[in-house]
């Protein structure tokens, strides 16, 4: 297994390294990964692999991962907190499976429990939300499962298509998150 920095049960989370740049690529220019991210600019391995090299910087307030199923140990997408301030103690969190071929397995799910205890456990966060495109019923079901609460909709937020459309916010406070680890 390579460097393992947090395990579940199917899947591992790792850092990410400059190889990985074709993973970080496919989530934007994929037309049917990035369609739920709203991406409208391709990117290059290259411009990924200048990017790789910023990652995990002191005072970083971008924390990624790669995730791994344990069987294959493949890199099959990114999860991340993003703008993470550990002042006001709350992150922006995202997932993403960057090749279809895996999604509906629950890695995604697994994922993201494990970056709900990083972010409880490790980095004493109190708060991290996340905003989910009204369409991705799958997603909204996932993150729910995982414990997120829908907070409000940001309705007409971004342009797909032609048409404008509504992302929900979601988001989870560190007690109900280790009221659920107590019930579950």
């Amino acid at each position: 297994m390579q460097s393992v920095f947090m395990a579940g049960e199917n899947i591992f989370l790792r850092a990410v390294e400059p190889e990985d740049a074709a993973i970080l690529a496919a989530c934007n220019n994929d037309p049917q990964v990035r369609v739920s991210f709203f991406t409208h600019t391709p990117t290059s391995i290259a411009a990924q692999q200048k990017r790789i090299e910023t990652f995990y910087q002191p005072g970083a307030d971008y924390i990624p991962f790669v995730i791994c199923p344990k069987d294959t140990g493949e890199g099959i997408g990114i999860t991340a907190l993003h703008r993470v301030d550990l002042v006001s103690r709350a992150a922006v969190f995202s997932v993403c499976i960057s090749d279809p071929a895996h999604w509906g397995k629950g890695y995604g799910g697994e994922a993201t429990r494990l970056m709900l205890k990083y972010a409880f456990d490790v980095l004493n966060l109190h708060r991290v939300q996340l905003h989910v495109w009204a369409e991705n019923k799958a997603g909204i079901r996932a993150y729910a499962k995982a414990g997120f609460r829908h907070e409000g909709t940001l309705r007409e937020a971004m342009v797909h298509d032609g048409k404008y459309c509504d992302f929900h916010v979601m988001g989870i406070l560190e007690g109900e998150w280790r009221a659920l680890q107590q019930s579950g």
